[in-house]
C-alpha cells in the first residue's frame, strides 16, 4: 500500500512546485473586453425581463432578472474556458469579448440613423476589427510594460 501514496504525493508535489512557478509571472491588467461584457450583461438582462414582459420592480420581475444574468454570467464564463483551453492567450480573449460587444452595437447605431444595411453591417465589422486591434495592442503595451517594471 505504500507504493501508490508515493507517486501521489509525488504528483502532488509536482504540480505545487509548477503552481508556485505561475505565482511570479506578470499578468496584465486591461481586459476592456471582460469590463465592458459585464455591463453588458447587465444591460441584456434588464433589456430581456422587460421584453418578455416582467417588470423589474416587482419581485417575480427581479427573480427573472437574476437567473437570466446568473445564466449570461455562466454562458460568458464557460465560453471564456473554452477559449483558454483551446489555447487563445489572455490578451486575444479580451480582445475577443471587447469587439464581440462594440461591432453589433456599431452597426445597430448606423442603421437606425441611416436606414443602409450594406453600410451598417461595412460600419460594425470594421469597428469590430478596430475595437479587436486597439485592444490587443493596448494589453500588449501593459503587458510589455508591467514585464518593464519587474
Amino acid at each position: 500500500m505504500r507504493l501508490p501514496e508515493q507517486k501521489i504525493d509525488a504528483a502532488m508535489q509536482s504540480y505545487a512546485k509548477k503552481w508556485m512557478k505561475t505565482l511570479d509571472h506578470p499578468r496584465a491588467s486591461t481586459t476592456l473586453g471582460y469590463f465592458f461584457v459585464g455591463l453588458f450583461i447587465l444591460f441584456w438582462s434588464s433589456s430581456l425581463t422587460n421584453q418578455i414582459g416582467f417588470d423589474l420592480k416587482k419581485e417575480f420581475g427581479a427573480l427573472i432578472f437574476f437567473g437570466i444574468l446568473l445564466m449570461l454570467s455562466f454562458l460568458t464564463v464557460i465560453v471564456n474556458k473554452i477559449m483558454a483551453r483551446i489555447g487563445l492567450e489572455r490578451a486575444i480573449r479580451s480582445a475577443c469579448w471587447l469587439s464581440a460587444v462594440i461591432g453589433p452595437y456599431v452597426n445597430m447605431t448606423t442603421y437606425n440613423a441611416w436606414n443602409l444595411s450594406v453600410i451598417s453591417h461595412i460600419a460594425g465589422f470594421a469597428a469590430a476589427i478596430l475595437t479587436f486591434i486597439i485592444s490587443f495592442q493596448l494589453d500588449k503595451l501593459l503587458e510589455k510594460y508591467l514585464q518593464h517594471i519587474d
